[in-house]
């Protein structure tokens, strides 16, 4: 009797420690489940990714991945080109989210699908089998191509001496000014201001100390002259006057003293953080501006966000808590003195990508904010190159990558073509450096479709010396065989970086004004 109890209780503990997938399946977690199914949508691997969305939008009930899922559907049905269905799957999401983060899309996905059935020829027989790309989702603020100078540093001494930049940028063919309006400490002031403060930004607000009101000013001899302007601005790098409030910092980890400390930038998952940077762009978006340049500092590096706040939404989502233990795969120190790791894992690549749907749905509230001052304005985001050539490096080392600023769908998607510190940071040669630019350039334009939305940034600064690129034989040639490598793959926008007085711009009008056919 004793050996049958102690049989059978034996049997009862194999049979609860079983494979939950021998009975039922085992709900994969759901984040996980949500990237792995997101991957499968990129490949084109829509009707797997609809099975996926599908089961967190039934065992997930509780997780925010819900209503992106059920807009996921619809999206897959959509890039199927099955319309009446995806017609169904994104009615359903508005119905069901009425204060959801992707209702604007949603709209824009039906209005698509819609305008594609009534597009659909009946007779099979006579119409060509050509598949039909469904259109971008990206609302149209009347996007066009653009060439823009970004303007770090106007050396004018006042705004007449401005204006004569302005003219010249103009006769070089530029037709939009990127300009800084933020201050960090340390850089350069432009002459012709009065500073309050030696850090901020350059409009009225009361979120940020304000060196000086000067944007609508310098809007005004922009507009004057014929051009548009682009303000360009920090995220996570916004916290001006704020160096004494540690809670509103990013935390890192230190793989030398194995220690969580505080970094640089914002914690972009604290709600006073959040509240303050939509304040930001809602006063910068009631100026006379056509669009906003979002910094490169909207990224978490592979080493943040251990902040309290992140880890409490992580956890919430995936049920366990981000620890470097779980991610880093032998950490170790170069010769340099700075730390890499050999390889990550699993986890880590489920919390990289995480961080990568949290910044972009920061970005979309900033976006929203500033709109509820203009509603047409445009938005450009910064993106690392390395983040359009190679997915996982992207989101490794940054948490960013063009397939999910694509689902933002901004105006612009701003490609750092910086051959120069291309070729420090991997010590190639010139000619590998123009062609990794060339190839970000070709899979931005597959992946965006419009070239003129692909806005490749070009460097024409020495990395190392900081001085300008001299128009002098090599150096020349440098430049105009990055543009010509680029314009080669289409007419994308471009945008000279940093603009500076001695550089002639105006000498290489003609790489981007000629057709893609004569500069080959």
């Amino acid at each position: 009797m004793q050996k049958w109890a102690i049989g059978s209780i034996f049997a009862l503990f194999i049979f609860l420690c079983l494979p939950y997938s021998q009975g039922q399946e085992r709900l994969q977690n759901p984040g996980e489940l949500y990237d792995s199914s997101m991957e499968l949508y990129y490949k084109g691997r829509c009707e797997e990714a609809v099975q996926g969305f599908s089961k967190i939008v039934q065992s997930a009930s509780t997780s925010k991945l819900v209503s992106y899922s059920q807009y996921m559907i619809g999206l897959c049905f959509l890039k199927m080109e099955r319309y009446e269905e995806a017609i169904q799957q994104l009615q359903l999401y508005l119905i069901t989210y009425p204060e959801g983060d992707r209702i604007r899309e949603a709209e824009k996905g039906i209005q698509i699908a819609k305008g594609q059935l009534k597009e659909k020829t009946p007779p099979q027989s006579t119409v060509s089998k050509t598949i039909v790309a469904p259109k971008s989702l990206s609302g149209e603020r009347g996007v066009k191509r653009r060439v823009c100078a970004q303007v770090t540093y106007f050396q004018g001494k006042n705004l007449e001496e401005v204006e004569k930049r302005v003219k010249e940028l103009k006769h070089a063919g530029v037709n939009t000014i990127i300009l800084k309006v933020f201050q960090n400490k340390g850089d350069r002031l432009y002459k012709f201001v009065t500073a309050h403060h030696d850090e901020g930004v350059y409009f009225k607000t009361e979120y940020a100390p304000v060196v000086d009101d000067i944007l609508e000013k310098i809007a005004e001899i922009v507009h004057r002259n014929g051009l548009e302007i682009f303000a360009w601005i920090t995220t996570r790098y916004a916290n001006y006057g704020l160096d004494g409030h540690p809670k509103y910092r990013c935390k890192r980890y230190n793989f030398e003293t194995k220690k969580m400390e505080v970094a640089r930038g914002f914690n972009l998952f604290h709600p006073e953080v959040l509240k303050r940077l939509e304040g930001l762009f809602r006063d910068l978006g009631r100026y006379p501006i056509e669009g906003i340049l979002l910094q490169d500092d909207l990224i978490l590096k592979h080493d943040e966000d251990f902040s309290a706040e992140a880890n409490k939404a992580f956890l919430k989502e995936y049920g366990y808590l981000p620890h470097p233990d779980l991610f880093y795969i032998e950490p170790y120190k170069s010769e340099s003195g700075k730390y890499y790791v050999k390889a990550y894992t699993d986890r880590f690549r489920s919390w990289a990508n995480w961080k990568n749907r949290w910044l972009v749905n920061v970005a979309k509230r900033l976006m929203a904010s500033a709109r509820e001052s203009n509603p047409n304005l445009q938005f450009a985001i910064n993106l690392y190159f390395e983040a359009v050539i190679n997915d996982f490096n992207g989101v490794a080392w940054f948490s960013q990558t063009l397939s999910g600023a694509l689902e933002n769908n901004f105006d612009y998607y701003a490609i750092m073509a910086y051959h120069r510190q291309a070729m420090k940071n991997r010590n190639i040669e010139v000619k590998e450096a123009i062609g990794l630019m060339a190839e970000a350039a070709q899979k931005a334009i597959e992946a965006v479709g419009d070239p003129s939305k692909v806005m490749m940034k070009v460097w024409i600064l020495d990395w190392k010396s900081n001085e300008a690129v001299s128009y002098e034989l090599a150096p020349r040639k440098e430049i105009e065989e990055i543009l010509t490598a680029i314009l080669n793959h289409g007419e994308v926008s471009l945008a000279f970086v940093p603009y500076i007085d001695q550089f002639p711009l105006h000498s290489l009008k003609g790489k981007w004004t000629s057709s893609k056919k004569s500069s080959e």
